[in-house]
């Protein structure tokens, strides 16, 4: 049977591990977003359109249509992680309630 500090330690070092992922999907992202706004300069100074209000207009379009977009869905399934492993902890608990009351009925016959 597992003690309360295992499982402790379990539901910390997996929330940790979502935690860490989240992290490096918003590195991720972020750097995606820079690669993609230095080609967006990149294309309008090929096209002369550098100092216009091009590129900036089609940043802001980056921005609104691409990047929010995929940071709103990788906070959704960070949020999503939490709550189901706190979902699976207090079924958990639950479980090893339910046995244990089980074991003692059991012993007490």
């Amino acid at each position: 049977m597992y003690t309360d500090d295992q499982i402790k330690n379990f539901y910390q070092n997996y929330r940790d591990s979502l935690d860490r992922q989240y992290q490096t999907g918003v590195a991720n992202l972020d750097q995606q977003r820079a690669n993609d706004q230095t080609s967006i300069m990149s294309n309008a100074n090929r096209m002369g359109a550098m100092y216009s209000n091009f590129p900036q207009r089609d940043k802001i379009k980056y921005d609104a249509q691409t990047y929010q977009p995929n940071l709103v869905k990788l906070y959704q399934g960070y949020q999503t992680g939490l709550q189901k492993l706190r979902q699976n902890m207090v079924n958990y608990q639950n479980s090893i309630r339910s046995i244990q009351d089980a074991i003692n009925e059991l012993n007490a016959t």
